[in-house]
């Protein structure tokens, strides 16, 4: 079974799916590094010389493709939910989990990396947490289409466990 993180960026997706993949012996796919592998360009050259919706048809094009793979822990990227039909998709071909943090958890983290976030780079403090505050609003929607939401503490070693239980409970 295939099994699909989603979240908001920051959430840890990468970092706990790693983890948790290595733990459960089972390919662990980043969508966002096959895109850079593919494209031979980092996330932030393609938003710069090719813009969002590209690389929104470039995330929807690579989440179709992990279905080569029967059982794997997949990291999406935090908007692609939002695109194509996407969520449905990943729910019709594998088990959906949100990763969810509170909101103050997450501003703090998100706030000190707006240089390294895209749809963040370039904007004060404030702007950053409305920025943050508005996507949250729009991609809740798409979130909340998970088959399971797992409210993570930000503690890296509790969250490890949290995700690792879930998955125990698909695989």
């Amino acid at each position: 079974m295939r099994i699909y993180l989603i979240g908001f960026m920051g959430t840890g997706k990468s970092t706990l799916g790693q983890y948790v993949a290595d733990k459960w012996r089972v390919p662990f796919i980043d969508t966002d590094i096959v895109i850079e592998s593919q494209t031979g360009m980092s996330i932030d050259g393609i938003f710069e010389t090719r813009g969002e919706k590209e690389f929104r048809e470039l995330e929807a094009d690579v989440i179709r493709q992990t279905t080569i793979y029967e059982k794997a822990l997949i990291a999406t990227g935090g908007g692609l939910p939002c695109y194509f039909e996407n969520m449905q998709w990943m729910n019709d071909h594998g088990i959906t989990m949100h990763l969810s943090w509170k909101k103050e958890i997450l501003m703090s983290n998100l706030i000190p990396q707006t240089s390294s976030r895209p749809l963040l780079k370039n904007l004060n403090t404030q702007e950053a947490e409305m920025k943050i505050e508005m996507m949250l609003e729009e991609r809740m929607p798409y979130y909340e289409m998970s088959a399971i939401t797992i409210e993570m503490s930000g503690d890296i070693e509790n969250d490890i466990l949290l995700l690792d239980k879930a998955c125990k409970y698909i695989w």
